[in-house]
């Protein structure tokens, strides 16, 4: 049966999305530097922050990166 995780805050999940874009920007080159840019690209695009990925699900579930920095810390 799969674990059902619990939503994360919208301000959580912004705080969270900075950081990894904080880390991802001193990188050359890594697929995660790359969606973080994707997804910047497309909410700016957009003029919306509500598109990025870690609004993808109403949960706030949608970003692999920041799930994973949240499920470790809380």
């Amino acid at each position: 049966m799969k674990e059902i995780k619990k939503p994360i805050s919208e301000n959580i999940a912004l705080q969270i999305c900075e950081e990894v874009r904080e880390c991802n920007r001193e990188k050359k080159f890594s697929l995660a530097k790359v969606q973080c840019w994707g997804c910047m690209k497309y909410s700016i695009k957009k003029n919306d922050i509500k598109h990025r990925c870690i609004f993808s699900n109403e949960d706030n579930r949608g970003c692999h990166l920041v799930n994973r920095i949240y499920d470790v810390r809380y």
